[in-house]
């Protein structure tokens, strides 16, 4: 425990080379501080500044709470204890985000009415950064280390001798940082934002270019007006300001990075599914999803034509290819075809261009065949054909009339002379019985009354005498 009220905690990174930082509970006025231990040989010039430091009482300003010497394990070490200001760091919020002009202008303009007020009591910062800037939730702008940061950043030459002048180009330069979001010695002009007030961003371009000027008054008078209500609920509002340039990269960087290897894990599940897919039901998958996308951006009349035409290319076309087969078969061709329409199309191996026929008749009936498939390429609808599909409109979910129609336009697509068997046997046997049922009908109907049949001569045993029959009376008479 420091000067008998000060308990050190964590200790807290800094930048100034000589100077240990703790978080601290103060003991007597039970609060949160933060205690600087001085072990450098500027350990008595840091002292004296903040003990003129302590007597400042500027809301702006991070008040010096107590300093003085204290024995630690024998040594003798400079302690300066600070209030702990709750809000967002500068120097945290510039490593992720950059500020709006309109932000950035009110927390530099803040930070400059700070620094004048300790000015007007002969206190310069010396060493002002983004880490010496606290925004409080209901936006209060303070500065911390004014009259310690800078003595102590001097004495191990970080920077020269505190003074206005260098507190006012650190304002300036603290602007450019906070709205490119880069850090200055790396920005340009061409990186300042749109937007941007004439005479905030004449002191962001004379600052990048050395030229920035040396009283904090030029500093305020360039930024004023602003508006400190921008900056009312600033600690919550951080991680919706627009990110730095170099963590926007990163950022789409690895959105790049996890996008590819996204689309190699889609690849490579892909790669793997089609191993386990035979290639005739990818072809079959990849056919219906194309139909898919057409029926959903072509016209409905123009795809009901275009599908009406694609079912009936595929039915020639199986037809076609079977019809060396069924042709040659006996029986039942209703039958066959249906068997020969559901089954596999059989491959008929090609003949060998140079190997002539077995005798003339088979050359015939090779050309015999050609003949008919040329008949069956091309025909016109029968009327039986008509009439089954309007009835297959009518009611397209019977399978009678589905099989009648397939059975239909198997019959017409074998057509030739090869198929007319069976009407020949059909209208000889309509013509036997027709024949027949007249023969019945002749001998069933009655002679005329006008028709007179003489007996045949040959029947009558003396045709010369006429035989007269006498009564004979009854015995009872």
């Amino acid at each position: 425990m420091l000067g008998a009220r000060f308990t050190l905690l964590d200790r807290i990174e800094h930048d100034i080379p000589g100077i240990e930082r703790f978080d601290a509970h103060d003991q007597r006025l039970d609060r949160p501080v933060v205690v600087d231990l001085v072990h450098s040989a500027s350990a008595a010039a840091v002292r004296q500044q903040a003990t003129r430091a302590s007597r400042l009482r500027d809301p702006r300003l991070a008040r010096i709470v107590a300093t003085g010497r204290e024995a630690i394990d024998g040594v003798e070490v400079t302690y300066v204890a600070v209030e702990q200001v709750p809000g967002a760091v500068l120097d945290h919020v510039l490593a992720t985000h950059r500020l709006d002009s309109r932000r950035a202008i009110a927390v530099v303009g803040g930070a400059a009415r700070a620094l004048a007020a300790a000015r007007g009591e002969g206190l310069s910062h010396g060493y002002l950064r983004p880490a010496a800037v606290t925004v409080t939730e209901r936006g209060r702008v303070v500065v911390s280390g004014v009259g310690i940061d800078g003595e102590a950043a001097s004495q191990a030459q970080l920077v020269p001798t505190p003074s206005e002048a260098g507190d006012a180009r650190a304002l300036a330069l603290m602007l450019v940082h906070a709205l490119t979001g880069i850090v200055p010695v790396e920005a340009t002009p061409d990186d300042l934002p749109d937007g941007i007030p004439g005479s905030a961003r004449t002191l962001a371009v004379d600052a990048l270019r050395g030229s920035a000027p040396a009283s904090l008054g030029a500093v305020v008078d360039a930024l004023s007006p602003f508006d400190a209500r921008a900056l009312v609920g600033f600690t919550d509002a951080v991680a919706t300001f627009p990110p730095t340039p170099a963590v926007a990269r990163a950022t789409a960087a690895r959105a790049a990075r996890d996008a590819e290897e996204a689309e190699r894990a889609r690849l490579e599940r892909l790669e793997a599914s089609r191993a386990l897919i035979a290639a005739e039901t990818l072809a079959a998958a990849v056919h219906e999803a194309d139909e898919a996308v057409a029926e959903q951006v072509a016209d409905p009349e123009l795809r009901a034509t275009m599908r009406k035409a694609e079912e009936f290319r595929h039915e020639r076309a199986a037809v076609t290819e079977q019809m060396p087969v069924v042709a040659g078969v006996e029986g039942d061709l209703d039958g066959e075809l249906e068997v020969a329409l559901d089954a596999a199309p059989v491959p008929v191996a090609a003949a060998d261009p140079e190997e002539a026929p077995a005798d003339k008749y088979e050359a015939n009936f090779d050309t015999l065949e050609i003949m008919v498939a040329s008949q069956n390429v091309t025909r016109d609808q029968g009327t039986w054909e008509l009439v089954l599909e309007a009835w297959h409109r009518r009611w397209p979910r019977s399978a009678t009339v589905a099989r009648s129609l397939a059975r239909a336009r198997a019959r017409a697509e074998f057509g030739g002379p090869l198929n007319g068997g069976r009407v020949v046997m059909v209208a000889g046997v309509l013509a036997v019985a027709v024949a027949i049922a007249l023969a019945l009908v002749w001998l069933q109907a009655p002679l005329s009354p006008d028709i007179i049949i003489e007996p045949d001569p040959s029947i009558i045993p003396n045709p010369g005498v006429t035989e007269t029959s006498t009564p004979v009376p009854s015995p009872n008479s």
